[in-house]
């Protein structure tokens, strides 16, 4: 095994204490340049298939610093994967993410986070696990940073994707990084150059209305069809969308 890989399944072997996907499969999936980190059930195979992308991690410490490993802290979207009572669910997390590759660098969860690697292996993840699932119809839901990453997939495949769900959704991550008084993540690809395609495309956005990581008016502003946009009342980055989750697990 190599030493990347050994690395990563330490690591997942670590987690497994605080892990809420123990009921679904655990699929390292090989990229040209990164092994990404998947769990998944399949119980209908031809179904359509509901891929989950993990948001940003763990990417900066406390103090504003890269860390040296993006995995989450948080359960919040690994939980909303696993309680899915949908046949087809998988839970995908991002490049570096509980698997570290001899490629990752902290450009991969910094300013490179959406560059065109990172979102190529993240597109080969979701068609691989898409002909896993004998699929020819994906439902890409993702969470803050991931929502960046399932709508640059979205835009490539318009015909697969049955429909794009964001949660708390960095949409455009230049106006977003603006608002925060960030440096621009110069070595990522912005889905706000894509806004003709994105139109195109089956979606909905959740946003909170206490989220002062993603606000609402940040969403408001590249999507400008009100009627695509779900307001959740008192919800912050994390927190308070218990009220609506089963409206996001119904989501077709």
């Amino acid at each position: 095994m190599k030493k990347g890989l050994l690395f990563g399944f330490l690591l997942l072997c670590a987690c497994a204490t605080v892990n809420p996907l123990k009921e679904m499969r655990f699929q390292p999936v090989p990229t040209m340049d990164y092994t990404i980190a998947s769990w998944y059930k399949i119980t209908a195979p031809g179904e359509p298939l509901k891929v989950y992308i993990e948001g940003d991690g763990h990417a900066f410490n406390n103090k504003g610093r890269p860390t040296q490993d993006p995995t989450p802290k948080s359960n919040f979207w690994r939980e909303v994967a696993a309680n899915d009572p949908s046949p087809n669910v998988v839970y995908l997390a991002r490049p570096c993410q509980y698997m570290k590759s001899s490629t990752c660098s902290e450009q991969d969860w910094t300013s490179g986070r959406f560059s065109a690697p990172v979102i190529d292996a993240m597109e080969v993840a979701v068609l691989k696990l898409m002909k896993k699932a004998k699929s020819d119809q994906v439902i890409l839901i993702g969470y803050s940073g991931g929502a960046q990453v399932a709508g640059l997939i979205a835009v490539r495949h318009p015909q697969q994707v049955k429909k794009w769900i964001t949660v708390a959704g960095v949409i455009d991550y230049q106006r977003w990084a603006a608002w925060h008084d960030d440096d621009p993540l110069m070595y990522s690809i912005d889905l706000s150059e894509y806004l003709s395609e994105m139109k195109e495309i089956n979606q909905i956005h959740y946003v909170g209305t206490k989220d002062t990581v993603v606000p609402l008016e940040l969403t408001q502003k590249i999507v400008t069809d009100e009627t695509l946009i779900v307001p959740v009342k008192g919800a912050r980055h994390d927190k308070g969308y218990d009220k609506i989750i089963k409206q996001i697990y119904d989501e077709r």
